[in-house]
Protein backbone atom coordinates (compact mmCIF):
# COMPACT_ATOMS: atom_id res chain seq x y z
CA UNK A 1 0.00 0.00 0.00
CA UNK A 2 1.42 3.18 -1.09
CA UNK A 3 2.09 5.81 1.83
CA UNK A 4 -0.21 8.40 2.04
CA UNK A 5 0.86 12.22 4.09
CA UNK A 6 -2.10 12.95 5.66
CA UNK A 7 -1.79 16.91 7.58
CA UNK A 8 -2.06 17.45 10.92
CA UNK A 9 -4.83 19.80 9.88
CA UNK A 10 -7.24 17.21 8.65
CA UNK A 11 -6.94 15.19 11.98
CA UNK A 12 -7.65 18.40 13.94
CA UNK A 13 -10.38 19.34 11.92
CA UNK A 14 -12.06 14.94 12.07
CA UNK A 15 -11.21 15.51 15.97
CA UNK A 16 -12.93 18.59 15.84
CA UNK A 17 -15.59 17.36 14.15
CA UNK A 18 -16.30 14.16 16.08
CA UNK A 19 -16.84 16.33 19.10
CA UNK A 20 -18.79 18.78 17.52
CA UNK A 21 -21.15 15.58 16.52
CA UNK A 22 -21.56 14.55 19.89
CA UNK A 23 -22.62 17.97 20.95
CA UNK A 24 -25.09 17.87 18.53
CA UNK A 25 -28.49 18.44 19.00
CA UNK A 26 -29.15 15.06 17.93
CA UNK A 27 -26.67 13.55 20.57
CA UNK A 28 -26.10 15.25 23.61
CA UNK A 29 -29.93 15.93 24.89
CA UNK A 30 -30.23 11.87 24.19
CA UNK A 31 -27.21 11.39 25.77
CA UNK A 32 -29.28 9.87 29.24
CA UNK A 33 -31.10 7.61 26.95
CA UNK A 34 -28.23 6.65 25.13
CA UNK A 35 -26.46 5.39 28.27
CA UNK A 36 -29.64 4.04 29.40
CA UNK A 37 -30.21 2.06 27.26
CA UNK A 38 -26.51 0.42 26.21
CA UNK A 39 -26.21 -0.07 30.24
CA UNK A 40 -29.70 -1.63 31.10
CA UNK A 41 -29.75 1.44 33.61
CA UNK A 42 -32.44 3.22 34.73
CA UNK A 43 -32.03 7.51 33.39
CA UNK A 44 -32.11 8.03 37.20
CA UNK A 45 -29.51 5.89 38.10
CA UNK A 46 -26.71 6.74 36.08
CA UNK A 47 -24.71 8.57 38.52
CA UNK A 48 -24.93 6.10 41.19
CA UNK A 49 -23.68 3.36 39.26
CA UNK A 50 -20.80 4.52 37.10
CA UNK A 51 -18.95 0.86 36.79
CA UNK A 52 -21.39 -0.61 34.60
CA UNK A 53 -22.24 2.38 33.09
CA UNK A 54 -18.97 2.82 32.12
CA UNK A 55 -17.85 -0.53 30.67
CA UNK A 56 -21.07 -0.40 28.74
CA UNK A 57 -20.17 3.35 27.53
CA UNK A 58 -16.50 1.71 26.38
CA UNK A 59 -18.22 -1.11 24.91
CA UNK A 60 -20.97 0.98 22.94
CA UNK A 61 -17.74 3.62 21.43
CA UNK A 62 -15.63 0.41 20.35
CA UNK A 63 -18.73 -0.76 18.30
CA UNK A 64 -18.76 2.81 16.73
CA UNK A 65 -15.42 3.44 16.13
CA UNK A 66 -14.64 -0.01 14.25
CA UNK A 67 -17.76 0.26 12.04
CA UNK A 68 -16.40 4.16 11.26
CA UNK A 69 -13.18 3.16 10.30
CA UNK A 70 -14.25 0.29 8.50
CA UNK A 71 -16.43 2.89 6.61
CA UNK A 72 -13.41 5.34 5.89
CA UNK A 73 -11.02 2.42 4.41
CA UNK A 74 -13.90 2.35 2.06
CA UNK A 75 -13.94 5.71 1.44
CA UNK A 76 -9.97 5.81 0.85
CA UNK A 77 -10.57 2.96 -1.32
CA UNK A 78 -13.08 4.40 -3.56
CA UNK A 79 -10.50 7.37 -3.53
CA UNK A 80 -7.98 5.76 -5.16
CA UNK A 81 -9.89 3.88 -7.56
CA UNK A 82 -11.49 7.39 -8.96
CA UNK A 83 -7.82 8.91 -8.71
CA UNK A 84 -6.64 6.18 -10.64
CA UNK A 85 -9.66 6.70 -13.40
CA UNK A 86 -8.62 10.31 -13.48
CA UNK A 87 -4.83 9.97 -13.88
CA UNK A 88 -6.03 7.40 -16.82
CA UNK A 89 -8.43 10.28 -18.26
CA UNK A 90 -6.49 13.02 -17.81
CA UNK A 91 -2.78 11.23 -18.13
CA UNK A 92 -1.51 12.95 -15.33
CA UNK A 93 -1.77 12.17 -12.02
CA UNK A 94 -1.10 15.45 -10.47
CA UNK A 95 -4.16 16.73 -12.35
CA UNK A 96 -6.10 14.38 -11.23
CA UNK A 97 -5.18 14.78 -7.65
CA UNK A 98 -6.00 18.24 -8.49
CA UNK A 99 -9.24 17.72 -9.35
CA UNK A 100 -10.42 15.63 -6.35
CA UNK A 101 -9.23 18.39 -4.43
CA UNK A 102 -11.11 21.04 -5.73
CA UNK A 103 -14.23 18.44 -5.54
CA UNK A 104 -13.61 18.31 -1.80
CA UNK A 105 -12.90 21.58 -1.31
CA UNK A 106 -16.23 22.60 -3.00
CA UNK A 107 -18.15 19.46 -0.90
CA UNK A 108 -16.91 20.90 2.05
CA UNK A 109 -17.95 24.77 1.42
CA UNK A 110 -21.82 23.11 0.86
CA UNK A 111 -21.58 20.85 3.76
CA UNK A 112 -20.36 24.41 5.66
CA UNK A 113 -24.01 26.24 4.42
CA UNK A 114 -25.71 23.44 5.43
CA UNK A 115 -24.10 23.67 8.88
CA UNK A 116 -24.77 27.13 9.09
CA UNK A 117 -28.32 26.77 8.61
CA UNK A 118 -28.60 28.37 5.84
CA UNK A 119 -30.17 26.03 3.71
CA UNK A 120 -32.64 22.92 5.46
CA UNK A 121 -32.53 19.74 3.24
CA UNK A 122 -34.92 17.78 5.18
CA UNK A 123 -33.49 14.86 3.51
CA UNK A 124 -29.85 15.57 5.02
CA UNK A 125 -30.76 16.64 7.97
CA UNK A 126 -33.10 14.00 8.76
CA UNK A 127 -32.55 11.49 11.80
CA UNK A 128 -32.96 7.81 11.14
CA UNK A 129 -33.41 6.04 14.67
CA UNK A 130 -32.93 2.42 14.45
CA UNK A 131 -35.32 0.96 16.89
CA UNK A 132 -34.13 -2.59 18.46
CA UNK A 133 -36.55 -4.87 19.82
CA UNK A 134 -34.72 -5.15 23.27
CA UNK A 135 -31.71 -3.19 25.39
CA UNK A 136 -28.34 -4.98 24.35
CA UNK A 137 -27.81 -8.15 27.03
CA UNK A 138 -24.11 -8.62 26.39
CA UNK A 139 -21.38 -6.56 25.86
CA UNK A 140 -21.17 -8.12 22.19
CA UNK A 141 -24.46 -6.82 21.94
CA UNK A 142 -23.38 -3.04 22.58
CA UNK A 143 -20.77 -3.28 20.24
CA UNK A 144 -23.15 -4.37 17.67
CA UNK A 145 -25.70 -1.17 18.92
CA UNK A 146 -22.48 1.18 18.42
CA UNK A 147 -22.99 -0.45 15.17
CA UNK A 148 -25.82 0.99 14.40
CA UNK A 149 -25.56 4.23 16.18
CA UNK A 150 -22.79 4.88 13.20
CA UNK A 151 -25.16 4.54 11.08
CA UNK A 152 -28.25 6.13 12.11
CA UNK A 153 -26.52 8.99 13.32
CA UNK A 154 -25.09 9.49 9.98
CA UNK A 155 -27.97 11.80 8.25
CA UNK A 156 -28.40 14.11 11.67
CA UNK A 157 -24.66 14.68 11.55
CA UNK A 158 -24.37 15.04 7.90
CA UNK A 159 -22.14 18.01 7.57
CA UNK A 160 -19.58 17.36 9.26
CA UNK A 161 -19.47 13.46 8.82
CA UNK A 162 -19.76 14.23 5.34
CA UNK A 163 -16.62 16.32 5.00
CA UNK A 164 -14.38 13.88 6.40
CA UNK A 165 -15.83 11.30 4.22
CA UNK A 166 -14.78 13.95 1.48
CA UNK A 167 -10.95 14.06 3.39
CA UNK A 168 -10.94 10.84 2.97
CA UNK A 169 -11.55 10.21 0.03
CA UNK A 170 -9.45 12.56 -1.06
CA UNK A 171 -6.16 11.06 0.67
CA UNK A 172 -6.79 7.53 -1.89
CA UNK A 173 -5.71 5.42 0.57
CA UNK A 174 -7.73 2.62 2.45
CA UNK A 175 -5.54 3.19 5.55
CA UNK A 176 -5.26 7.53 5.21
CA UNK A 177 -9.11 7.19 5.56
CA UNK A 178 -9.73 4.22 7.77
CA UNK A 179 -7.50 7.13 10.00
CA UNK A 180 -9.24 9.84 9.40
CA UNK A 181 -12.70 8.15 10.61
CA UNK A 182 -11.42 6.84 13.46
CA UNK A 183 -10.20 10.04 14.93
CA UNK A 184 -13.49 11.25 13.83
CA UNK A 185 -15.33 8.47 15.85
CA UNK A 186 -12.57 8.99 18.52
CA UNK A 187 -13.78 12.75 18.78
CA UNK A 188 -17.37 11.72 19.21
CA UNK A 189 -16.32 8.84 21.66
CA UNK A 190 -14.64 10.34 23.76
CA UNK A 191 -17.25 12.33 25.73
CA UNK A 192 -19.47 9.06 25.74
CA UNK A 193 -16.98 7.22 27.71
CA UNK A 194 -16.17 10.19 30.56
CA UNK A 195 -19.82 10.25 30.79
CA UNK A 196 -20.11 6.80 31.26
CA UNK A 197 -17.28 7.43 34.22
CA UNK A 198 -18.23 10.96 35.37
CA UNK A 199 -21.92 11.35 34.51
CA UNK A 200 -23.37 13.52 37.41
CA UNK A 201 -20.47 15.74 36.94
CA UNK A 202 -20.32 15.69 33.20
CA UNK A 203 -24.52 16.39 33.20
CA UNK A 204 -23.98 19.89 34.40
CA UNK A 205 -21.49 20.89 32.02
CA UNK A 206 -23.31 19.72 28.81
CA UNK A 207 -26.46 21.79 30.29
CA UNK A 208 -24.38 24.89 29.65
CA UNK A 209 -23.39 23.49 26.32
CA UNK A 210 -27.03 22.83 25.40
CA UNK A 211 -27.69 26.82 25.96
CA UNK A 212 -24.84 27.46 23.35
CA UNK A 213 -25.94 25.10 20.49
CA UNK A 214 -26.63 28.28 18.00
CA UNK A 215 -22.68 29.06 18.51
CA UNK A 216 -21.89 25.69 17.99
CA UNK A 217 -23.39 25.60 14.77
CA UNK A 218 -21.89 28.93 13.19
CA UNK A 219 -18.10 27.66 14.49
CA UNK A 220 -18.15 24.40 12.99
CA UNK A 221 -20.05 25.62 9.76
CA UNK A 222 -17.71 28.40 8.85
CA UNK A 223 -14.34 26.23 10.20
CA UNK A 224 -15.91 23.69 7.19
CA UNK A 225 -16.65 26.93 4.58
CA UNK A 226 -12.86 28.18 5.31
CA UNK A 227 -11.67 24.33 5.25
CA UNK A 228 -13.18 23.93 2.19
CA UNK A 229 -11.95 27.52 0.50
CA UNK A 230 -8.40 26.27 1.23
CA UNK A 231 -8.22 23.04 -0.18
CA UNK A 232 -9.94 24.39 -3.20
CA UNK A 233 -7.89 27.07 -3.96
CA UNK A 234 -4.77 24.82 -3.66
CA UNK A 235 -4.01 27.28 -0.50
CA UNK A 236 -4.35 23.82 2.39
CA UNK A 237 -0.30 23.62 2.41
CA UNK A 238 -0.16 27.53 4.07
CA UNK A 239 -1.61 26.34 6.93
CA UNK A 240 -0.60 22.93 7.09
CA UNK A 241 3.30 24.62 7.39
CA UNK A 242 1.73 26.48 9.62
CA UNK A 243 0.61 23.83 11.64
CA UNK A 244 3.37 21.51 11.09
CA UNK A 245 5.38 23.65 13.36
CA UNK A 246 3.33 22.88 15.82
CA UNK A 247 2.42 18.89 15.42
CA UNK A 248 4.11 16.88 12.32
CA UNK A 249 2.29 15.89 9.86
CA UNK A 250 1.10 11.60 9.88
CA UNK A 251 2.33 9.34 7.38
CA UNK A 252 -0.52 6.45 7.09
Amino acid sequence: MEITEVSSIAFLWAFIAGLASFLSPCVLPLLPGYLSFVSGVGVEQLGTNARKVALASTAFVIGFVVFFSLQGAAAGLAGSQLGSFLTFFTGNGSEGKRFLEILAGIFLIVFGIFALGIFHPAWFEKERRLRLLRKPASLIGVLLAGMVFSVGIGPCTGPLLGSIYMLAINTQNPGAGASLLFVYAFGMGLPFVLSGFLFAKMIGAFSVVKRHFAVIKIVSGSLLIIFGLLLATGQIEVMTEWMQRWVPAINV
